[in-house]
């Protein structure tokens, strides 16, 4: 298996260098354009530090709806309060699959009260109610939890004095765990994602009070992982481990849009993989997958749901050019949530090509939605789809190739998985909560 993944990073590396080749300027022309970037950042630090003395303002940040809550429940002292930190999210939310987490988590708790997101401004934890115009510097006080669920390794350096902040009160700190795998597998990672995770593992997860794994899978790689290396963690830590959720209700009803249309009501069955455009994700080798059975003559669509990543410029091209574009291959970089609901309904079946994975949220969404999972062998899909989906060899495209003539040859059929509601799914995280106390 590792060697396995190791010949696959090492391919999608050398695609990467000869990429980038392709795109390579003259010395001058990037001598002069280093030379513009450094000059523009100088100057927009200049003109940040010149407004703050001024006392310039800037243009007022309008948090979105599911931030908004009652300063009764920020002000509740029946009980200890558990603060969700949503900064990364709150600042530029993209659709990520953690950011719908986020979304969906922070939703649940507000509606239950069990909980109210916060943001890091100027250095302070905030929170936004629903009739103030400005956020609302908020005071933690004893028995508070800060509970990071976000991916806060991209401002890692923020976090330091605010979980220090929350410890020194009397507070405690639990960090969502999602994977490890910019440690685990460094060489699929750009160096700066790289090493900012590394920082939050040492400074933010080693410390924690508590660590919440998105599955059991991840909980037992962090144990392992740690003990392999003889690392210490917080004496005390808890270590526990939670399920997503998914539910689409909000937009089950939603017509489909004129592209997803096209796609849904096309003259081929099509498959549908959905993540972010990253090298564990598998979608180059379910590309090459599908361009094997084009070239046999089986008439069939390959749809990708997801942003680009990281390490994946090749990868990017190869989808924009490619021959059969806007025929038999899509490629939607910024699908929303109606438009991805309606794909799933209508595929012939989801692929899960990852060699690694936290969880797999598109593998629970399938199964919400009716739709059959064809999935990478691997531990973590085995711990979430049991055997009510369709696996083939890690890594290998011709075995997932057979496996899609497999499914265009049978009835489409989805077996029922035990999926969870996002309420229950935050319910489980707000017992591991509870449970580091």
């Amino acid at each position: 298996m590792k060697d396995r993944v190791r010949s696959y990073l090492l391919a999608q590396l050398y695609a990467e260098v000869c990429e980038r080749d392709r795109q390579s300027v003259d010395p001058l022309s990037k001598a002069i354009y280093d030379r513009f970037r450094e000059l523009y950042w100088t100057v927009s630090r200049i003109l940040r530090q010149g407004r703050k003395l001024l006392g310039w303002r800037e243009e007022s940040y309008k948090p979105p709806l599911w931030m908004l809550v009652d300063e009764s429940v920020v002000h509740d002292t029946s009980r200890g309060r558990v603060l969700i930190d949503t900064t990364p999210t709150a600042r530029r939310d993209i659709g990520t699959g953690i950011q719908r987490v986020v979304r969906q988590i922070v939703k649940a708790a507000i509606e239950s009260g069990e909980g109210f997101p916060v943001m890091i401004i100027d250095g302070r934890l905030c929170f936004y109610a629903k009739d103030a115009a400005e956020p609302i510097p908020l005071d933690i006080r004893t028995g508070d939890t800060l509970l990071l669920l976000d991916s806060g390794w991209l401002c890692v350096s923020e976090y330091r004095p605010i979980v220090d902040l929350v410890r020194a009160h009397g507070g405690r700190n639990v960090v969502c765990l999602y994977d490890l795998f910019p440690i685990i597998y460094g060489a699929a990672f750009p160096k700066a994602l790289r090493e900012n995770f590394r920082k939050w593992f040492e400074e933010i997860i080693l410390s924690a009070d508590g660590v919440a794994a998105i599955s059991r899978s991840v909980a037992n790689e962090f144990e392992q992982y740690c003990h392999e290396r003889h690392i210490a963690r917080k004496e005390g830590q808890k270590l526990g481990a939670w399920a997503l959720g998914a539910d689409f209700a909000e937009t089950a009803s939603a017509p489909a849009t004129p592209r997803v249309g096209a796609i849904v009501e096309g003259r081929c069955p099509f498959f549908l993989a959905v993540g972010t455009l990253a090298p564990n994700k598998g979608q180059a080798l379910c590309l090459s997958a599908f361009e094997e059975l084009w070239t046999r003559g089986v008439d069939v669509a390959l749809v990708i749901v997801g942003r680009p990543g990281w390490n994946t410029t090749a990868l990017e091209r190869r989808l924009r050019e490619h021959p059969e574009r806007g025929r038999r291959l899509f490629w939607l970089s910024d699908a929303c949530d109606a438009e991805l609901q309606c794909l799933y309904r209508s595929a012939r079946a989801v692929i899960c090509a990852s060699y690694a994975e936290g969880f797999g949220l598109p593998l629970i969404e399938a199964a919400h939605a009716g739709a059959p999972v064809i999935a990478s062998d691997i531990e973590i899909f085995h711990e979430v789809g049991g055997d009510s989906i369709a696996y083939f060899d890690v890594l290998d495209s011709q075995a997932l190739a057979e496996r899609i003539v497999e499914m265009l040859a049978s009835e489409k059929r989805a077996q029922p998985l035990p999926v969870l509601s996002w309420n229950e799914s935050m319910q489980a995280l707000f017992d591991l909560v509870k449970a580091s106390r």
